[in-house]
């Protein structure tokens, strides 16, 4: 196994290691520290199957099932399609074509996921890549009047709001009624604590972190305009462009990311798995 850095501050590639059978505990921990401290990792060259997949994201932590079942693998509930591609007139996958804006994955959840990966089937010629941002680097870099502002603060994290808000140009991400109630607004820290590494980092989803608990709109909004540029400064930004294989996983605990559009003539098909922090840790502190 070999590993290279692809940015100062986060993203590390990892080669000559196979993610389609079993990995030996030395391999799989080595693997494991590098993405910890790295934040993202990627695996060029992979050829996974979904139970492939699932094997390697179940070493890390119980596989979670996503609440938009409407996209789930037709084979196995634990893998949710990200695709633009369609079957009798019926998206198969979420996102589509259009630009993922900055989100941390299901920080609206009462108890969010930990770590992500997908595996990249099909894609397009142009567009679509995938940006990370380090935010417990960022954390660290604040001014401390800035880190005081957010301190003890807790931030509503909310579905239903991100969905009402685009529901006219992204019909695609809407939500049923049944998947909204096992999505309530859920408060968590502004600034969390990793529970695996002790550091801690910005945990603000600019999809889906609504206000500032007892803040007004409007000063939540002042709050979080101030706070987004100290998170995409260029050198805590890693860019990936997709190649059929990669496997590209992160950790939300400490990062955020967004996408690209790419043009609809091309398909995109990746397919994820999440997994779980272990119970003591799933409600961010």
């Amino acid at each position: 196994m070999k590993t290279r850095r692809l940015n100062p501050t986060i993203g590390v590639e990892i080669t000559d290691v196979d993610l389609s059978g079993p990995l030996d505990d030395a391999t799989f921990g080595a693997i494991k520290e590098a993405w910890l401290h790295n934040k993202v990792a990627v695996f060029p060259g992979q050829n996974l199957t979904e139970e492939a997949l699932m094997r390697f994201g179940k070493r890390f932590g119980e596989l979670e099932i996503h609440v938009r079942s409407t996209y789930h693998s037709r084979h196995n509930s634990e893998v949710m399609i990200v695709s633009n591609k369609k079957e009798e007139g019926r998206s198969i996958g979420v996102l589509g074509d259009g630009e993922a804006v900055w989100h941390i994955d299901q920080s609206y959840m009462p108890q969010p996921t930990f770590g992500t990966i997908l595996f990249g089937e099909e894609i397009p010629a142009e567009g679509g890549d995938t940006w990370f941002a380090d935010l417990a680097t960022a954390y660290e870099r604040l001014p401390q009047d800035l880190k005081a502002k957010i301190a003890g603060k807790r931030g509503v994290n909310s579905v239903d709001r991100h969905n009402r808000r685009d529901a006219a140009k992204r019909p695609d991400l809407q939500m049923t009624t049944e998947q909204l109630k096992r999505a309530p607004d859920s408060p968590h820290p502004l600034v969390r604590t990793h529970p695996l590494l002790g550091t801690q980092a910005i945990y603000y989803s600019p999809s889906h972190t609504a206000e500032v608990e007892g803040q007004s709109e409007s000063d939540s909004q002042a709050l979080f305009a101030e706070l987004l540029p100290h998170m995409t400064e260029s050198d805590l930004v890693y860019k990936h462009h997709w190649s059929v294989g990669d496997v590209v996983m992160w950790d939300n605990s400490s990062t955020m990311h967004r996408r690209d559009p790419f043009p609809g003539q091309y398909s995109r098909l990746l397919k994820r798995v999440s997994f779980k922090y272990p119970p003591e840790h799933r409600i961010p502190v």
